[in-house]
This record gives structure tokens, sequence and C-alpha cells, in this order.
């Protein structure tokens, strides 16, 4: 698709919270631990052991050799209190959502996708209970965060290790494995209000389950809102960075007009006297988009005999946003003095003028409100077989279904163009007031972008485990698989009067095997051997629409005696080209000679002699995917002589090549690069012209009137980028019991050594820690549980970023602050007395002191990802009967 400043009363409350509360937080601040998450799995419930099969890994019963496993339990999530599944995870530092208030990219358009250590969302993928999930986007089909009800979570695990010979495409940083409660005895119920400056939230959770002799079924609904917030609702926003040596970029497009006589004079409307109209254009653009979202949550399983399971799990999630955004500015509208509206700058005499102006008196607000509904779902069901010699083979299928309705307002230039000709009161257009006739206004803002997207996947599978042979060491297992998955993509909508439709589709094949060898176990332990296992897995994908690719990885993890585990990995890993990526639609843009820098065209070559130009934009059939090589070495902590200590160090290097993008946006280097040379087409002849733009969309020209090409340059996707990039990962916790409860606390988090990235093979190698890629987040957690009340303190902090930014006479780098957030939750069990029984009550505060975002000369002055929301204040109650 082509697409406050707080009064002072409030400000004395603000300061009474954060004295009141600051005590409360020293007493509980000088040691730094984390309890949240750990790279060592939770042990899930006794009677779910049987069944669950842990992240990374093919085989039941066993961890994912050679790779860490990050965990966060159902406990964690009931303390965190996230409203939903990308707010649980905001609280991962490995995360890039990591300490933010999570939305949909590209202003709407895009997913929740996760993303780890700094690389691409679409690099990781999002599972349920290991199965692959559906997308929500307009623009991406690589799969996006489930919303699941807040009750039926069990817990998230995440390998942050690259997994493609389990899971095939979009493994390449890690998986997010979102694993759903199977067992509920009884009703559960929550309901949860916030509140923050400009700020509002709430959302209730309901859930049931009932079990049987031979089953049970589960299910649960969440709904939740929160209003908007807006960059003019936070004061620390800033524009203008002539203070410390940048450029003022508040904008000359303003709702008062600014008129150009091209005679090295701006005349400022309204008096139309000598000056510059300037404004916040980002004031009235959300930081956090309106959301309302409802999720309803299926699960259950029957025995049909002491063999033979059958199960089924269902996610359903309405979503809608309303994304205040910006009024696209109009410039260069000429208006002559055949315009009953038209007023010359005093003294000037002038019958013409070129205006520049945003469309506020026209919109009657300042911003357009973009709707886009999101439905999604994901059914999975299958039936579970026991085999002889204790394998078990499942036998599954999955359905999963989205749809996202997309309503963007816009402006109709041509008849913006033609009311600025305009030469009655009843067909002109006002510059200056609210004088344009109604039926003039309804033409130009007759320009809606509305889409209809829907995707599909539909899967079946089949998987045997079980053990092949008795070791010395242990139980040789084995696993191996096969998949038929089907993708479609479907478009129907347009935008500027122009359709879109896109029908995609693709087939995959898939096989699988893993082996997991115990060469040293229990059976056969020596000195400095306590345990010895290795891995082996590999897949082979073979998609309809581009090829086959295959994968292998191998696991290593040593023991040398008990509680010391070294472990390592090395495995390539994929992502194939989304759908919209290959085919995607084709647009031709025309650029005339003078705007070339506009589109970022200019071709250094011709001088001053800039040329007429067509751009093309869109999907590339010739997309091969996108490979990346994999290492890991790690080291886990459980000594004996401390059982409750548990510590954990990941080295993860990197190399990500064949990375999916487009040259737009190179400058010159589109045009020097080797890697691009193909991409531009200098004096074409009119067959190539007509070559070029066959089965394309044209903009801003017609194919019956296409004018004298000089260049030709293809921008649409390609595999080109390199990144390489390499780090630590760590964890520590601890848990002691006192005499009044029990004491945790630790400390986990990411730290980058190196980022490369290349935009090319052969572009110059630049350094990503200076592109405004923090090195280090992490985050620290303290807390007790005293009887019913449990109070827990977490920290969470990133590093100042480096980043370019513009200056006077070219570029600088700045190196902004870190950014520190203090959160606080506590939660009190009721009495079993009365209407109490079963009652919890909970109380939390994030970002405790409000925490100004860190400088940055650029975008709205602020250095880094931050959480726009500030300190927000929430009640909870939670009650199980």
């Amino acid at each position: 698709m082509i697409m406050p400043i707080r009064t002072d009363q409030s400000g004395r409350r603000a300061q009474l919270l954060s004295r009141s509360a600051l005590a409360l937080a020293l007493l509980t601040a000088p040691a730094a631990a984390y309890a949240q998450v750990s790279e060592t799995a939770a042990a899930p419930d006794a009677e779910e052991q049987a069944e669950v099969v842990i992240t990374g890994t093919s085989i039941r019963g066993i961890p994912p050799t050679g790779s860490g496993l990050i965990s966060v339990t159902r406990d964690d999530a009931k303390l965190i209190g996230a409203a939903s599944t990308p707010e649980l995870l905001a609280t991962v530092p490995q995360l890039n959502s990591f300490n933010t208030a999570p939305r949909v990219s590209n202003n709407g358009l895009g997913s929740f996708a996760p993303g780890l250590r700094g690389l691409p969302t679409a690099a990781t993928l999002p599972l349920m209970n290991g199965h692959r999930l559906i997308s929500g986007s307009t623009q991406q089909t690589n799969p996006d965060y489930p919303f699941i009800p807040e009750l039926a979570i069990e817990r998230v695990e995440i390998v942050a290790d690259g997994a493609s010979a389990i899971y095939g495409s979009e493994a390449v940083a890690g998986v997010v494995n979102f694993i759903t409660r199977r067992r509920i005895k009884g009703v559960e119920a929550i309901v949860r209000y916030g509140i923050a400056d400009d700020y509002n939230a709430f959302n209730a959770g309901l859930a049931f389950g009932h079990e049987w002799d031979s089953g049970s079924f589960i299910a649960a609904y969440q709904y939740q809102d929160n209003s908007n917030i807006t960059g003019a609702d936070r004061s620390y926003r800033s524009l203008d960075f002539r203070a410390v040596g940048g450029i003022d970029t508040r904008s000359a497009v303003c709702p008062d007009a600014n008129v150009n006589l091209f005679a090295g004079t701006i005349y400022a409307a309204p008096s139309l006297a000598s000056g510059l109209n300037t404004c916040d254009p980002r004031g009235p653009v959300d930081l956090l988009p309106q959301n309302r979202t409802h999720s309803a949550f299926g699960s259950a399983r029957q025995d049909l005999s002491d063999a033979v399971t059958l199960w089924a799990d269902f996610l359903y999630s309405d979503r809608r946003d309303v994304v205040q955004a910006a009024l696209p500015g109009q410039t260069f509208v000429l208006i002559t003095a055949a315009n009953p509206f038209f007023r010359a700058p005093p003294g000037t005499g002038s019958v013409f003028g070129y205006f520049d102006f945003r469309p506020d008196r026209l919109v009657g607000a300042d911003h357009f409100d973009q709707t886009f509904r999101v439905r999604s779902g994901n059914a999975t069901a299958g039936v579970d077989i026991d085999l002889p010699g204790e394998f078990k083979a499942s036998v599954y299928g999955s359905f999963n279904f989205s749809r996202n309705d997309t309503f963007q307002p816009g402006i109709n230039t041509t008849a913006l163009a033609a009311a600025a000709a305009g030469t009655t009161t009843a067909t002109a257009l006002d510059p200056f007031g609210y004088n344009t006739s109604p039926a003039v206004v309804a033409a130009i803002l007759d320009n809606p972008t509305t889409f209809d997207n829907r995707q599909r996947t539909r899967i079946g599978a089949v998987k045997i485990d079980g053990p092949l042979a008795d070791l010395p060491g242990g139980e040789l297992k084995i696993a191996v698989g096969g998949e038929y998955r089907r993708e479609t993509y479907r478009q129907r909508g347009q935008s500027g009067g122009v359709g879109f439709p896109e029908d995609l589709e693709r087939n995959v094949k898939s096989l699988y095997g893993e082996l997991f060898v115990p060469i040293f176990g229990e059976g056969n332990a020596t000195p400095g051997m306590h345990s010895l296992a290795l891995s082996l897995s590999g897949r082979y994908d073979d998609y309809s629409d581009f090829g086959s690719t295959s994968n292998p990885k191998i696991g290593l993890t040593w023991e040398p005696v008990a509680g010391i585990n070294l472990r390592g990995s090395y495995g390539r890993s994929f992502r194939a080209p989304g759908l919209r990526d290959l085919g995607s639609t084709v647009g031709s843009y025309y650029s005339a000679a003078a705007l070339v820098d506009a589109f970022g065209a200019r071709d250094p070559s011709r001088g001053a002699a800039q040329v007429n130009t067509i751009l093309l934009y869109g999907g590339n059939r010739s997309l091969t995917p996108e490979t990346a090589r994999t290492w890991s070495a790690g080291v886990d902590l459980r000594p004996t002589a401390i059982p409750n200590l548990t510590a954990s160090v990941t080295f993860y290097d990197i190399h990500y090549d064949n990375v999916i993008g487009t040259p737009s946006g190179l400058g010159a280097l589109l045009f020097s690069d080797p890697t691009f040379a193909s991409r531009v087409l200098r004096n074409p002849t009119s067959a190539q012209v007509s070559a070029a733009i066959a089965n394309t969309v044209p903009f801003f020209y017609t194919f019956a009137a296409v004018p004298t090409i000089g260049n030709i340059l293809d921008l649409r996707q390609g595999n080109f980028g390199v990144r390489e990039t390499n780090g630590v990962d760590f964890d520590l916790r601890y848990r002691h019991d006192v005499g009044f409860g029990t004491l945790f606390g630790g400390v986990a988090g990411n730290h980058i050594l190196n980022y490369r990235n290349q935009l090319s093979p052969t572009s110059a190698v630049s350094n990503s820690l200076d592109a405004g890629i923090p090195r280090t987040t992490l985050r620290t957690t303290l807390g007790f549980t005293a009887g019913p009340v449990t109070f827990v303190n977490y920290v969470n902090h990133r590093s100042g970023v480096t980043a370019s930014y513009a200056t006077p006479t070219g570029s600088a780098l700045y190196e902004a602050e870190g950014y520190t957030t203090v959160d606080l939750r506590l939660t009190v069990r009721l009495p079993d007395l009365g209407f109490a029984k079963g009652l919890e009550l909970g109380l939390q505060v994030n970002d405790l002191f409000d925490a100004t975002p860190p400088f940055f000369p650029g975008t709205d002055g602020i250095g880094g990802a931050y959480n726009a929301i500030g300190r927000y204040a929430a009640m909870s109650l939670r009650t199980s009967f």
C-alpha cells in the first residue's frame, strides 16, 4: 500500500507525590536485584509438566541445549500489572521496546512485533504455545504480538538465539513464545484503573475453567482502553535547537499562511507584514494513540483414551486505534488577484502570491483522526497420540486470520488548486480565514485513503518425538516433523482515488529434525563431567515464490560440576521475504527536474542540469531470503552452597546479511555505490521508459502524457543490507528467607559491544551505536514478601545514545544522557472474610519521579526511546472464587 505545561496545582500535587514516595523508595533502593527475568526456564505447574514443550526445542522434557532461556512467569506478570502483552514485554531489557509505551509501528500502519538487541522487529518470531501467529499489519506479513487476556498467560519464554532450525522464518534474533494457562479452577477476575498527566487507562478481565477426570477447558476475556497523549501534552519537547548549535526545525507551514512573491521577502499572515510564521507541526500528533481492545481466549483438552488426547486453543482480538496525525501542509499554492479572498502584502501591489499553509481552517481541527481496526484470530487444534517405546505423535492444524480496516483522511490537491484559482466566493479558497464555501471544503477534504487488508495462514503439521536408545549418559532422543503452510494476503481500497488491489499467496513445505545426545549424565558422570549434552537440529523450507533454504544448528551444554553450566551454540537462520516485500503494488512517481531534491533524487553527475526522473517504489519478485549466522556462549550458575542464587552470562555474535530494504533516501550514495548501479538508468529510450512503468500505478503524471525522462531510479525492495552485532546478556537473582518473610532481587540486561551496519555490501561501514541505539539496557528489582504483602521496586535504565543531528553547516554527533525510571508495586491479599474472601488489592506506580527524557537536538528534542506516559499510578482488584 502507498501510503503541558502543568498548572501550579497539578505541579504541587506531583511534588507531594514525589516527596512522599521518595522516602518509601529509599528504604528499598540500596540493594539492586532482579526477580522478573531469568535465563533459566520457570518450572511449570506439576500437573502440567508432562504436557509442556519448552521453547527452543522440539523434544519434550529437555531445555534448549546450548541456548539461554529468558522467562517471565505468571507471578511476575501479576506484579507488573501490564494491560497487554506488548506492555508486559516492555519490561524485558533485551527487547527493543524496553521502558517504552509500546504502540503500533509506522504511525499505525505497522505491527506490535518485537525486536531483540537492536535488530529489526521482523528478525524475531512471536509464537503462542509454540505455534506461528498471524500479522495484523497493513504493510507487513511477519507475525505480530498476540493480545492474550492477562489472566490467560502462564508465562513468556524468550530464546535470544537463532532458531530457524526449529521454527523456520523470522527466528533470526530469537523467538518470543507466549504460553497460556491450561487449567483454571473456578473463576478469576481483575479490574484496573490508572491515570497520568493527560492520560487514563482502564482494563478488566474475567477467566474461568473447569476440570473433569478426562479433560479440562478454560475461557478468558479482557477489555482495555486508554486515552491518547499528544506532543503538545509533554512540555519537555523542543524543536528549536539553535542554542546548542543545531537548527530551528519548527515548521513554516502553519495555520496562518506565509506568502512568497519570490522577491526576497516572506510575508506572514494575517497582517502580511514582513516575517515568517512558525509552528509546532508535531504538537497535535499522537505520541501514544487512543486504543480500545477486546480479546478472548479459549482452550480445551479431552482424553479419548489413555493414549489419545484431543486439544484446541483459540485467541481472538479486536483492536481499534485512533491516531491523531499531522495535517499535510500545502506549499507553493498559487493564488492571484482573481480570487476574491486574495490580499497583497501592503505596499507591494502584487497581483499574485505563492501561499504555504496548513489546512486547519478547512479541516476544523489541527490534525486528522486516522482509524485502524484490526481483528485477528489464531486457532490451533490437534491430537496427541502415545506410541510404543514412549514416543508421541502430534498431529495438528492451524487457521489464523486477520482483517485490518484503515481510514486516513486526506487533502484533494486537485480540488485545492481549483479552489485557489476560483473567481467567486462560492468557488474560491480563502487562505486567510473560514470563508471557503462548505461545498468547496467538502471537495478538498474528499480524498481519503481506505484499505481493507486480509491475511490468512493455514498450517498442517505432524511431529514425532521420543527416546531412541538408552545411553550411559541418559536417553538419546529424537524429534522429526513436517509442516505445510499456506499464506495469503488480500488488499482492497484506494489512496488518492487510485486503487491498489493485491492478491498474494505462497505455499511453504518444511521438514525438520532434532537429535539430543546425552554424552555424560547421571549414569556415567566423572570428575569434570557431571553432565555433557549435545543437540543437532536442522530444517528445510521450500517456498513456492522464491525457492528453498536449509538451516542447521548445533548446541552444547557442559556441566563440569553440579551447579555450573557452560553452553554454546552455532547456527544459521533466515527470514523469508514477506508477501508484500515480493508483491506489493509498484508505483511509478514522476519528479520534474526542479523537484528532484524533494524526492532525494539529485544526480551528482548532472550538476546544475538535473533531469526529469521516474522513481519506482514497491515490491520485488526477485528478492531472496535474509540470512544470518549466529553463535553464542554462556555460563549458568546455580551454586549448591547458595541454593537460592542463580546467575547467567551470555555472549552472542550475529552476522545478518541480505537484509531487505530500499535504496530510497540514500542521496548521492544511490548514484555512486556499485551495489546500486543496476538501479540507476540514465538517458533511457522510450522503449525502456515504457517497459519500466508497465504494470505500475502512475503518480503525478498519466501514461498518456509521459514527459521526457532523463533518469529512471528503481527504488523497489532489494537484498542490500549487512548488519553485524555482538554483546552480552546478563542476569543475576537471589531469594533469601528471613524472619518476616522473603527478600528477593536481582539485575538483568543487555550490553552491546559492537553494532556495525552497511547499507550495501560495497558501502562504507557505519557504527549503529552512533545512530541512536543504546549500548546498555538493564532492569533491577528489589522486593519482599511478608505474609499477605508483597512490595517490589524496579529500576529501569537505558544508557545514553549517540546520534547525528543537523547543524547550519552540515551535521555533528551528540551524546544524550541516559534514561532511568523507577517503578513500585504493592499487593495485599485481604483477609478471607465475607466479601473480601479471595480479594487482592494492587497499587502500581510507574516512573515514580516522572523522569524527563534526555535531551537531543533533533526530532522532538529527545535522545532515544522513552515512555511518553510519564508518572502513572493505578489501582487494581483481583479475586478468585
